[in-house]
């Protein structure tokens, strides 16, 4: 069994875009990077939050999508890759505001774990199989695998 915890915000839908069409989906928020090595995907454990994630994060001042999509996996990972696919939009709502964002995702493949560094967010990294019991996961996180492949 996988267990869920909602951090405020719910799942609205996946949308199959082409990367030069993101910008006219608004608000565009932070990044995320979906990894898969040896047939698992890399998650992250967040200490703030207290759960396993997929490696995301907002964009910095005049940062691409992707850029923060490779910088927020190195960041939280310590995982350096040096292109990324755009696979589509992840559309969520703040369940307590109602406000609605749009969230790039990107993926990449890699044949090996590079060594992970401990940081002021993310304590551990891990490989999942999507069946494995983990603790808690994200559950607007748990959809993207349901397009990501």
């Amino acid at each position: 069994m996988i267990s869920l915890k909602n951090n405020g915000l719910q799942f609205l839908e996946f949308i199959h875009a082409y990367e030069n069409e993101i910008y006219s989906y608004q608000p565009l928020a932070g990044s995320f990077a979906v990894v898969k090595c040896d047939e698992k995907y890399i998650l992250c454990y967040n200490i703030w939050r207290k759960q396993w994630e997929v490696p995301a994060g907002k964009r910095e001042k005049n940062e691409s999508p992707k850029a923060c999509a490779i910088r927020e996996l190195y960041e939280e990972t310590g995982q350096l890759v040096t292109d990324m696919e755009f696979k589509g939009l992840l559309k969520v709502q703040d369940t307590k505001l109602g406000h609605i964002k749009y969230n790039p995702i990107y993926f990449a493949e890699i044949h090996k774990l590079q060594p992970f560094r401990k940081n002021e967010e993310t304590s551990a990294i891990k490989l999942w199989d999507r069946e494995e019991e983990i603790g808690f996961i994200d559950e607007v996180d748990i959809h993207i695998f349901d397009y990501v492949r």
